[in-house]
């Protein structure tokens, strides 16, 4: 079975097309994206202005065509967090889902935990014990902590890179004032995890994906000061520190030209990897692994069950 998963998210819509094979599980086929910002328009705006709406509706369209042509058996459309919080969200969703030609489901911000946690699961081999899966996207900061198969908590925080680029940076670079209200702002929001289940629930290591935490991956190796490939890639949380400083202190300009960089993520991975660093420091963590698989591939699998019941990762 062929499943093809738009996801219309807050940086970019992003389609993965996927098939299931019984001896080898889940097999990914076709990957594409547009780039689209909605989270830093949100961010600012509240909502999505025609124009944007226009290109998103426009994005979608182009998506479906791949999907149909690469032969999927079913198209399923989701939308995070941008779509979730915009002011005009239900106009918007009928539009894009006229251009996918299937629903669109604007998932909650537990479902994206969910969803990310069943993935990072299976994509990876991970040890025994409480583990904090990480959702870091453009609009928002999914947590969820588990242990094996079992979901015990999940949490969504208004923290992604694009949504806080989009509220408190201006300058190039980013000016002492703005620094400090952002920092100020991650710590407040951050403040709510005294809610986290302790005792036995406490995770004990942390797998991340999104498109920030693969990005400093990919910066890292470039750099030497990590290797290996991006999947199951470890960060250490003082690595993360000290690449965030670089971030965040530098001119646009300058970034564009390291080694590794993802020129599109110039503006917001800055504020990402702080909020990345915050939280690995505000619980105690050493430092994260990184997945490719996500969001996306959770609604795959998903959309496969029963079949997919004990996915076997294929690459």
């Amino acid at each position: 079975m062929r499943v093809a998963v738009l996801d219309l998210g807050s940086n970019s819509f992003r389609l993965v097309v996927a098939d299931w094979d019984p001896s080898r599980g889940l097999v990914p086929y076709v990957r594409r994206r547009e780039r689209l910002n909605l989270g830093m328009v949100v961010g600012r705006e509240g909502r999505i202005p025609e124009p944007h709406a226009s290109a998103a509706v426009k994005a979608v369209g182009k998506l479906r065509r791949r999907a149909e042509l690469s032969g999927a058996d079913r198209i399923v459309a989701v939308a995070t967090s941008a779509l979730r919080d915009a002011g005009n969200r239900e106009k918007v969703a009928r539009r894009l889902a006229a251009a996918a030609g299937v629903p669109v489901r604007i998932l909650s911000g537990d479902e994206e935990a969910a969803l990310t946690f069943v993935a990072v699961q299976a994509g990876l081999p991970l040890r025994e014990g409480p583990l904090l899966g990480v959702d870091l996207g453009g609009g928002s900061l999914e947590l969820a902590v588990g242990t094996g198969s079992r979901l015990d908590w999940t949490c969504s925080l208004e923290l992604g890179a694009s949504r806080l680029v989009g509220r408190f940076i201006r300058h190039d670079p980013v000016s002492q004032a703005e620094r400090t209200g952002l920092e100020s702002h991650i710590e407040d929001v951050l403040d709510t995890l005294e809610e986290l289940p302790g005792g036995s629930f406490w995770p004990t290591a942390c797998v991340a994906a999104g498109g920030t935490v693969k990005s400093l991956a990919r910066l890292m190796i470039a750099s030497g000061a990590a290797t290996g490939p991006v999947h199951g890639l470890h960060l250490r949380t003082c690595d993360v520190e000290a690449l965030g400083e670089l971030l965040l202190t530098s001119r646009r300009r300058r970034l564009r030209g390291l080694p590794g960089m993802d020129r599109h993520r110039v503006d917001v991975l800055g504020a990402g990897t702080l909020v990345v660093a915050r939280l690995l420091r505000r619980l105690g963590l050493g430092g994260i692994t990184v997945s490719e698989w996500g969001l996306r591939e959770g609604v795959v699998l998903e959309a496969l069950q029963p079949m997919a019941l004990r996915p076997v990762v294929a690459f």
